[in-house]
């Protein structure tokens, strides 16, 4: 098979790099050098041609600060898409930024709370000192013999239980310091319409991606509108090891100890009812490392089938000129679209699709050692039935008719909609949830329950917003309400009715629930409403543009779309609640009204991050579920009926919150930035 990504650079990498080229890093520490002289099992000797040595580099690793590690992985993503190999990755994998920001990754995951076999949680790790830790993986790292995973079954979709493999923290944060040093090496390689695990990238992209190149041959005689829907069969279980190590060399990774340390994680088995499992093929859903090695496997069949139109060859300048040399040589056009191991290439003709069929099952098989569901693999005709894909269902159907006769037209476009079979599942799952309400005692439990429902509510309503969604969302809305409404009846059967009030009466989601008139069930907290949220607030919100290629996060380029793109897309309307289900609780049970932390408190920051439009309000850095961040209090003495006013209230991301209560302030932070944090150092004295 050609490879995926050509070289376009003549410029010899056989010989030493230079300290300029090197990163652009600053800092001096050197890695620990013991860790590159442990011994490796000999492999068979094979023949190194020029040309390989030449693509060769060899890293002398230099960072000391995240800046530096930004740097270096821009690097390796700048020389990996120039078709360029490397060695001494190991030892940027234990450098003391690259150990301490995989556990700063991991501590702000929900899976940090989870145990591995040795019942050893996260914060075992972070009440240890810097030093201690960071010398305890280099340790661990060099010697390394990962401990199996623990077993676990969650359900499925069709009612069967999915295997989940729990590696043990230490692991994890091994895992995660690989990640972050082979992923930008990945990435540069990887076929560009897979969406599955890659950063920047969800289900909303690749459906929006369908629905273009179905609305590109509207006009056209060969309009994409068969389908072949693909399955396999238990991916993640059957993956062949030898197979996946030969693919992590293809792909760059030349570094022999890195590709030791991952094939003894791919052995080292799991534990389930105590037992010791030996595992021969496939590798645990769960590990940290699982999402990049599915995708790294998978990899040879995007470019086997892209190669054939989609992505071919260049010869051309343009790729569009290189595709129409492909279509006037006889080429059927086709055009392939995978998420994690679910896959559909859709194509013009039926023929074509059933052609495909029998040779990718035959590829499946022989080349990737995996089998296809012969049941679950089929050709869809769009024009009728639609492709089941990640939640939605694809058709190809006529316009909609609009006033203006000028507008109408036989062509067919690309329609998504939510997968209602699916839908259904998750309302009733929020069903359940809301009946729950009436077994439990007391209204701080109530209103953290109905914090929670609220999470489901939203996250099911943002995912299916980039389809054609009104009709599910008033399903949604109606039983939801059905269901309170037997609850409240059942708690409150006298005064149920006044517990229905208009949702811009409520206090929690201020800003998602302004404005509308529409009811919902509530329960009276200290005088406020705090009730049930509706998906119909949300809106339908289609991309309006294929995803851009060229955002990724290892270039600065990329970084700068991606920046623009969320400014542009995201809605302070459909993000999350800022207070947990646990806040809640907290925050109602807190019977002192002369604590600072009160039920007001918590209200009140969600108004005050809404108007900060959530950025700190120090450095002006955006504050995601995933940055640290703390709601901070201007001035820290007033009387309690003061103090968690909305204006006394600013949100700072954890750095700056720490240097207004009188950490070193770093002197090459902007003045800007410098002047902020005293100007609040000052106001929290008075």
């Amino acid at each position: 098979m050609s490879r995926s990504q050509p070289s376009h650079s003549s410029q010899r990498l056989g010989e030493p790099i230079t300290k300029a080229e090197m990163l652009e890093a600053k800092g001096t520490s050197q890695v620990d050098s013991q860790i590159s002289k442990r011994k490796i099992p000999k492999l068979p000797e094979r023949r190194v041609t020029n040309c390989e040595v030449e693509d060769l580099v060899h890293l002398n690793v230099r960072f000391s600060n995240e800046t530096g590690l930004k740097g270096f992985q821009d690097f390796l993503h700048e020389k990996s898409s120039q078709g360029k190999t490397f060695t001494g990755l190991l030892e940027a994998m234990v450098n003391d930024t690259t150990i301490v920001t995989a556990v700063h990754n991991i501590k702000s995951n929900e899976g940090s709370k989870t145990a591995g076999v040795d019942k050893v949680k996260m914060d075992k790790y972070l009440q240890m000192p810097r030093e201690d830790l960071i010398k305890l993986i280099k340790s661990t790292m060099k010697e390394y013999k990962p401990k199996p995973t623990r077993r676990v079954y969650i359900p499925k979709s069709n009612g069967k239980m999915r295997p989940l493999g729990i590696p043990t923290i230490l692991d994890r944060i091994i895992q995660e310091c690989i990640r972050i040093v082979i992923e930008p090496i990945c990435e540069a390689k990887f076929y560009p319409h897979s969406y599955g695990y890659r950063p920047y990238r969800a289900q909303k992209h690749a459906i929006r991606d369908i629905v273009n190149i179905i609305n590109a041959g509207s006009k056209s005689k060969d309009q994409a509108v068969y389908a072949l829907e693909g399955d396999i069969k238990g991916c993640f279980d059957n993956i062949n090891h030898r197979l996946l190590l030969k693919k992590l060399w293809r792909i760059g990774i030349h570094d022999k100890r890195v590709i030791k340390i991952i094939s003894q994680m791919l052995k080292a088995g799991y534990v389930e009812k105590e037992m010791l499992r030996e595992t021969d093929e496939g590798f645990p859903q769960g590990g940290i490392l699982s999402p990049l090695l599915s995708n790294i496997y998978l990899n040879d069949f995007d470019w086997y089938v892209g190669r054939q139109y989609m992505e071919p060859h260049r010869r051309c300048k343009h790729k569009c000129n290189d595709t129409r040399r492909l279509k006037w040589s006889g080429i059927t056009p086709k055009y392939n679209f995978r998420y994690a191991d679910d896959w559909v290439i859709l194509t013009s003709k039926e023929k074509e699709a059933c052609r495909l069929k029998k040779e990718l099952t035959k590829y499946f098989k022989y080349k990737m050692k995996l089998e296809l569901s012969e049941n679950k693999t089929k050709v869809t005709d769009m024009k009728t039935e639609g492709i089941h894909f990640l939640g939605f269902v694809v058709k190809a159907e006529k316009k909609l008719k609009t006033p203006n006769p000028k507008t109408w037209t036989d062509n067919l476009v690309g329609k998504p909609f939510p997968d209602m079979q699916k839908l259904k599942k998750k309302i009733q799952i929020i069903q359940e949830e809301i009946r729950k309400i009436k077994n439990i005692n007391g209204i701080e439990e109530q209103a953290a329950q109905i914090q929670y429902i609220n999470s489901i509510i939203m996250g099911v309503a943002n995912y299916i917003q980039p389809s054609i969604c009104s009709k599910a969302y008033h399903s949604m809305d109606r039983r939801i309400n059905n269901t309170a409404l037997a609850v409240w009846r059942n708690l409150y059967p006298k005064t149920y009715n006044k517990m229905q009030v208009s949702l811009k009466q409520l206090c929690n989601l201020p800003q998602r629930h302004a404005g509308y008139e529409s009811k919902t069930f509530a329960l009276k907290i200290e005088g406020k409403w705090f009730g049930i949220t509706l998906a119909f607030i949300t809106h339908s919100k289609y991309e309006k543009k294929p995803f851009d290629q060229q955002m990724t996060p290892y270039t600065k380029e990329g970084r700068k779309r991606y920046r623009a793109y969320r400014k542009k897309y995201q809605s302070m309307l459909d993000r999350p609640s800022i207070n947990t289900p646990e806040d809640v609780q907290m925050a109602v049970s807190c019977k002192n009204k002369h604590r600072k932390y009160n039920f007001e408190y918590f209200m009140n920051r969600e108004y005050a991050y809404n108007r900060d439009k959530g950025k700190c309000k120090c450095c002006g850095k955006e504050l995601s579920e995933e940055v640290p961040k703390h709601c901070h209090h201007i001035k820290n003495k007033l009387h309690i009926d003061e103090i968690n006013k909305v204006k006394n209230l600013i949100w700072l991301c954890e750095k700056c919150h720490k240097m207004v209560h009188g950490e070193i302030i770093p002197p090459e932070l902007e003045t800007k930035v410098i002047n902020k944090i005293e100007e609040y150092r000052k106001k929290l004295r008075k």
